[in-house]
């Protein structure tokens, strides 16, 4: 009898849809362990997309990881957080990713409105003082942390340039590229010094992936963009380089 191979950690259970926004699918990390990460919405989806994108200390994003029995109104409930979230040197986080009108829920009665938000915001209290105790982060994350743009347009467009998605010789080449270019440039500007046939906007977006440098967070990446070396995004007065250049 063969063996059912290992597909790796799977969700405590299966898929349930609350909401209108009831996509299914999955979603293909391009870094840590490069697991195939399940989600129930668009908005979850968009969620790992932008975590898949910015961070990048990433280990690996897993659904629905565990059920966990929270004290809550003087009996035992049972929580699944949406997602465990872990990254190198930080403390794993457990994730809920909610519509915003699951959390800020809007009624005519504004009485009956004020009363099932404080009833909302107590339970999301309560599940950040479990995950807490346990020696997990807390996050929440809604459409008003998740679909800011344009971060989340240029965190797709991000991800079509990793890695196993352009040919292996730009990636050293764009490195050496970047270190011919003054730390604060343009994106156009890697096409004076890449080899012919090299796509500039792919070069500079995967050494965004790779956190080698920082596109302009304001404005829709394009050759047009600015970047700077490095993680961080900062002011051109901050730029001590450009003061001598």
């Amino acid at each position: 009898m063969k063996k059912a191979k290992n597909k790796g950690p799977v969700a405590v259970r299966n898929p349930k849809r609350l909401f209108t926004d009831n996509f299914t699918g999955t979603v293909n990390l391009s870094r840590g362990d490069r697991g195939a990460v399940q989600f129930e919405s668009l908005l979850e989806q968009d969620w790992i997309t932008r975590t898949d994108a910015y961070e990048h200390d990433l280990v690996s994003v897993r659904h629905q990881p565990m059920r966990i029995r929270v004290w809550d109104h003087d009996k035992y409930k049972f929580w699944t957080p949406d997602f465990l979230l872990e990254r190198k040197n930080r403390i794993p986080a457990l994730v809920e990713v909610k519509p915003l009108e699951s959390v800020y829920p809007k009624r005519d009665d504004p009485v009956l409105q004020a009363r099932q938000r404080l009833e909302v915001k107590h339970r999301f209290q309560v599940l950040k003082s479990k995950a807490e105790a346990l020696g997990y982060e807390f996050q929440l994350a809604t459409e008003n942390e998740i679909r800011i743009e344009p971060s989340l347009q240029n965190a797709v467009l991000m991800l079509r340039c990793v890695p196993s998605r352009i040919p292996p010789t730009w990636c050293g080449v764009g490195r050496t590229a970047a270190l011919q270019l003054p730390r604060r440039s343009l994106v156009s500007a890697f096409e004076d010094v890449l080899p012919p046939g090299v796509d500039a906007l792919a070069v500079a977006l995967y050494l965004a992936w790779a956190g080698e440098i920082t596109l302009d967070p304001n404005s829709k990446w394009s050759r047009r963009s600015t970047f700077v070396r490095g993680r961080k995004w900062f002011a051109p007065e901050d730029d001590m380089e450009s003061r001598f250049e």
